[in-house]
């Protein structure tokens, strides 16, 4: 049998973007790679460090983004099966989870804050509304989100709870057609958005409500932060917040004791665009310390002729590639609905903490400058990933989820 061999190539390593990936997929993530590419990677730099030109505001910087990514991916919700009979197109077409996961990573390439704007809208709130939402809230949200003509986003955690939201202290009371809702949620991507997608505990349990802007009672105040400054994180608070009965997401009653499933699958959704996600990021820094080392001479020769770093660079694509068979794996298993929050996790646990100790190592081998806005990509990718190794369930809190599920013995 003759046996066809290719040259080795560092951004396919194990050629499983070519092998696993469909045509379509491939198309995918080809427009994707190609938006990046385009209209992402020559601006991040410059919205990382503040300049935001030729935007009013940074609200302003993410809604035109969004209606990009909405204009030239369609990519908000397009792996929801059933969402072209509310965009009411018969031509629509739904991707696989592969595919939208493949997609993700070509935007995490440029920036988190970016693949994280996706993550909200796509995965954490059009995929709440469109599983437990009534028809008439989907009829009323998903085309609008889909085509990023309204943003949304996703109001869980609180300042007491973290990681834990089953202490969850904001409450909706109902009283007579309408609920009144009270607390606090933080660290809240785009909270500035149309509509929050906002859980709270009620006498039944906790379910999930939508919160338009501008009603009475409802503010939100955006953070000042060192880390994802291309995006928007926002505290949101309830004081007597008054919404119509109508806004109850209605598949989110469940009994005593399962009620938290709804919101938590939600995260999973997410979490498993971010297995894909910072594999981006983390070969975006590998490609970048590639080749300045190539470039760079110390010492009469090129510096990725000298052993240490060969070394150091062959660990780190090692991790990617690792990194990236696992998220192809739990595509295939999402995509065939075999995919458990518990497989999430554990890729969740591996592709985010290398993808940071990736971004660190990189980091090593650039210059001084990479601690500038200008001269690299790496610092910042690196200051990013350590967020994501901490949002959407910290690292540990998918070592334990991940633990009690090969000892069935809860270490919470």
């Amino acid at each position: 049998m003759e046996v066809k061999t290719k040259k080795a190539d560092p951004s396919d390593y194990y050629l499983a973007d070519e092998i696993f990936l469909t045509e379509e997929e491939k198309l995918v993530r080809d427009a994707a790679r190609e938006f990046t590419r385009k209209e992402l990677l020559p601006r991040i730099q410059a919205w990382d460090k503040g300049d935001i030109s030729p935007h009013k505001s940074h609200e302003d910087l993410i809604r035109s983004t969004a209606k990009k990514i909405a204009d030239n991916l369609g990519i908000f919700g397009l792996n929801l099966s059933g969402l072209g009979m509310y965009l009411e197109d018969p031509a629509f077409e739904p991707i696989s989870h592969t595919a939208y996961g493949a997609a993700l990573r070509e935007l995490e390439a440029a920036d988190s804050a970016i693949r994280s704007l996706a993550s909200v809208q796509s995965s954490l709130c059009m995929f709440a509304i469109y599983q437990y939402g009534s028809e008439e809230q989907k009829k009323k949200w998903l085309p609008s989100l889909h085509r990023a003509e309204k943003l949304a986003c996703f109001g869980l955690t609180e300042p007491q709870g973290g990681s834990d939201p089953g202490d969850m202290r904001t409450t909706a009371v109902k009283k007579g057609r309408a609920w009144i809702l009270n607390g606090n949620k933080v660290w809240i991507t785009n909270g500035f958005a149309d509509v929050a997608v906002v859980w709270a505990r009620t006498a039944e349990g906790i379910r999930g409500f939508l919160v338009e802007k501008g009603v009475p009672g409802f503010f939100n105040r955006c953070e000042e932060k060192w880390t994802f400054r291309a995006g928007i994180a926002s505290s949101l608070s309830f004081t007597n917040c008054e919404i119509p009965e109508e806004n109850l997401l209605p598949g989110t009653a469940r009994p005593p004791g399962k009620d938290l499933a709804c919101a938590l699958a939600c995260l999973t959704e997410a979490r498993y665009g971010i297995c894909w996600g910072v594999l981006g990021a983390a070969r975006a820094c590998f490609q970048e310390a590639l080749k300045t080392a190539t470039e760079r001479r110390l010492f009469g020769s090129p510096l990725a002729q000298k052993q240490e770093v060969q070394r150091k660079l062959t660990w780190a694509l090692n991790e990617i590639e690792n990194g990236q068979l696992a998220a192809f794996q739990i595509g295939r298993l999402k995509d065939k609905g075999l995919l458990s929050h518990v497989h999430v996790s554990l890729a969740k646990y591996n592709n985010v903490s290398k993808a940071c100790d990736v971004a660190r190592l990189c980091v090593e081998l650039l210059p001084a400058d990479v601690f500038t806005f200008d001269a690299f990509h790496s610092g910042r990718h690196f200051r990013n990933l350590e967020v994501v190794k901490k949002y959407e369930g910290t690292h540990e809190v998918h070592t334990f989820i991940v633990g009690s599920a090969i000892t069935q013995l809860n270490a919470f």
